[in-house]
Formats: structure tokens, C-alpha cells, sequence
């Protein structure tokens, strides 16, 4: 029998979706959109989200927890910084919120943009902390990258599905 794929995630300023739609251009068919009980019907799940109190955001965590025997790959993009400690930090707390029934095949984790209006919230509320990461930022900008997306591939691949 086929093995049938879900790709799910959440994204705000769009960084997550360029990530999924890497990983749906690589898997085909499958169930591709927001978290819901339908995108449970799948062997392999691919949960994709964008980092808030360095981890996920509600409604990828209350899908998480609702997961059972899947094989599950995380991926996510965080605006703040683009450090490997960083994002492993990051993606353990995901980790973590998998029930232990689930096996994770990989994970793989980017930068992302952080657009305009976060960055004027993050100047009016947090001046000092916003002094600190001002040129991570400015690089947020740049990314997902074309070498972030080779590189999702590249982890992707390793997976041999």
C-alpha cells in the first residue's frame, strides 16, 4: 500500500509555506494546509511552524499532541537569530511535545523574514533588546534563502521515502 503524506504548518509572513511548498514540490500528493484532524489520516507528517517563546504556536502544538505511530519530520523558521544552538534549542521544545508513540525522521530549521510591523514592535516595546538584534534582523531579510531551500532538500533527501 502507498504510504500517504501530510504536510502541515503555520506561517504567518509566509517563510513556513516557502519551506512546505519545497517539501510538497519533493512528496506529491498529499494533504497540504493548516493543522486539522483530516491531515491526522497520513503515515508520514511533515509539521512546519514559525517560532514564538522559542517553540511552536498553539495550533501546532494542540496537532502535535494528537499525534500517534506517524513517522514526523519538524521544520520551522525563527527571525531572531540564525544560529545552529539557536534553532536545536528551538526544535528540542517542539520535540519534546511529541508523544512518544511518534518516530521523527528530521528536523530542519531556517531563518525566516521578520517583517516591518514585528520589527516596530519589537523598537517600541523592547528598545535595548532591538539594539541587540538589530543586524540579525536586517539578515532575516534575506532568508529563506535559495541555500536554505538546498539545504531542506538536501535533509529531505536523506529521508529516502
Amino acid at each position: 500500500e502507498k504510504m500517504k503524506y501530510s504536510i502541515v504548518f503555520s506561517s504567518v509572513t509566509g517563510n513556513t509555506k516557502k519551506l512546505a511548498e519545497t517539501i510538497k514540490n519533493k512528496v506529491g500528493e498529499c494533504y497540504f494546509g493548516k493543522p486539522c484532524d483530516e491531515a491526522l489520516d497520513a503515515d508520514v507528517i511533515f509539521v512546519g511552524f514559525w517560532t514564538i517563546g522559542n517553540s511552536c504556536g498553539a495550533d501546532i502544538k494542540s496537532f502535535i499532541e494528537k499525534l500517534s505511530g506517524k513517522k514526523v519530520f519538524i521544520f520551522g523558521t525563527a527571525g531572531y537569530d540564525n544560529t545552529k544552538e539557536y534553532f536545536s534549542g528551538i526544535l528540542d521544545s517542539v520535540r519534546d511535545l511529541i508523544p512518544q508513540s511518534n518516530t521523527i525522521i528530521g528536523t530542519y530549521m531556517c531563518q525566516g523574514k521578520v517583517s516591518d510591523a514585528i520589527q516596530n514592535k519589537i523598537k517600541e516595546a523592547m528598545p535595548e533588546k532591538f539594539e541587540a538584534i538589530k543586524d540579525n534582523l536586517v539578515e532575516s531579510l534575506n532568508h529563506p534563502n535559495e541555500n536554505d531551500i538546498k539545504l531542506l532538500i538536501s535533509e529531505f533527501d536523506k529521508l529516502n521515502l
